[in-house]
């Protein structure tokens, strides 16, 4: 279905919990933040019924399972095996729990992971995630993807001034010897974040006095590619600077059931109360029909609470 900037609404971003095994620094407080009850939660059931019937509604081309941490959830697996036969099943994780679920992941049906970095320095890492987590751990992460055919595997670094931003250089060359994609995220403004924005071009500017000037290759879903002088690949996703919105063709359903059009506000709709209250499938395809046809077409996204919405 298209909405009524003509863009195609194909993917669905799926948030399965707000907890999460980590605290980073541009995500949430170190205290933690405040639990959803848990019959406010969406059960297992509930979330593969309620994608179900959004792919009905929209014919949707991927379906992106995030959290939180969703790996802290019980049952993923099984939700995995109930999502996957609708449209391409992906995952973004921290990747701590990895190891011991991709293979019953990609028996499920899960076809690509996306993992967190924060930095090669382990001390970094731990300032950044406010727990003992190593760059080793990281690479078993992306190792045990890679031995079950969770690939090709992305690595998303958010990058934090005066933190990680010294890096960047260092983390291309990382990953082609790890035989990865990295890409940098642009840091959105949230809230419960201590972190300041580095804009796209500084993050440019940056690798290319390391690995030569990078040049625009070509756009891959959210992240703009480019290769550097020195011939390494790496990309940006850049929802502050880099004008996503035009081409935006996303919307996430919360682990409380709240399906958004868009990050930056406008209508939003509540379709665990749908469900609950016995709304019948054809009024909640319509309903979902109906949010897409008013999904805004904001500047930039911002002032959000990703550990709820999902990333």
């Amino acid at each position: 279905m298209n909405d009524s900037y003509g863009r195609r609404i194909d993917y669905l971003r799926v948030s399965v919990t707000d907890r999460c095994n980590l605290r980073c620094i541009y995500c949430m407080p170190e205290s933690g933040i405040p639990h959803i009850d848990h019959s406010s939660i969406l059960r297992l059931e509930e979330i593969q019924q309620l994608t179900g019937l959004i792919h009905h509604a929209l014919d949707l081309r991927k379906i992106r399972i995030t959290g939180g941490e969703p790996l802290v959830r019980r049952g993923i697996v099984s939700l995995v095996k109930g999502i996957s036969p609708l449209a391409e099943t992906v995952m973004t994780t921290n990747g701590i729990l990895l190891p011991e679920l991709a293979s019953d992941l990609h028996a499920a049906g899960l076809s690509r992971i996306n993992i967190s970095i924060d930095s090669l320095k382990d001390e970094v890492i731990r300032e950044v995630t406010r727990r003992n987590v190593t760059l080793s751990m990281v690479e078993k992460a992306i190792e045990a993807a890679k031995e079950n055919n969770l690939d090709p595997v992305k690595v998303n670094c958010v990058v934090l001034k005066g933190v990680n931003s010294g890096e960047l250089a260092a983390m291309v060359r990382w990953a082609q010897s790890m035989s990865i994609t990295m890409r940098f995220i642009e840091h959105m403004p949230m809230t419960g974040s201590m972190c300041s924005h580095i804009p796209r071009d500084e993050i440019l500017r940056e690798i290319s006095a390391d690995l030569g000037k990078a040049e625009f290759i070509v756009t891959e879903g959210t992240a703009d590619m480019y290769v550097t002088g020195s011939g390494t690949r790496f990309g940006i996703i850049a929802p502050v600077d880099g004008g996503m919105c035009a081409n935006c063709t996303r919307l996430r359903l919360t682990a409380e059931g709240e399906l958004l059009p868009c990050l930056a506000g406008g209508e939003s709709l509540n379709l665990r109360d749908m469900l609950r209250s016995g709304s019948k499938d054809g009024e909640i395809i319509k309903a979902v029909h109906d949010l897409v046809s008013k999904k805004p077409h904001h500047g930039a996204c911002g002032g959000v609470s990703m550990w709820r919405i999902g990333g």
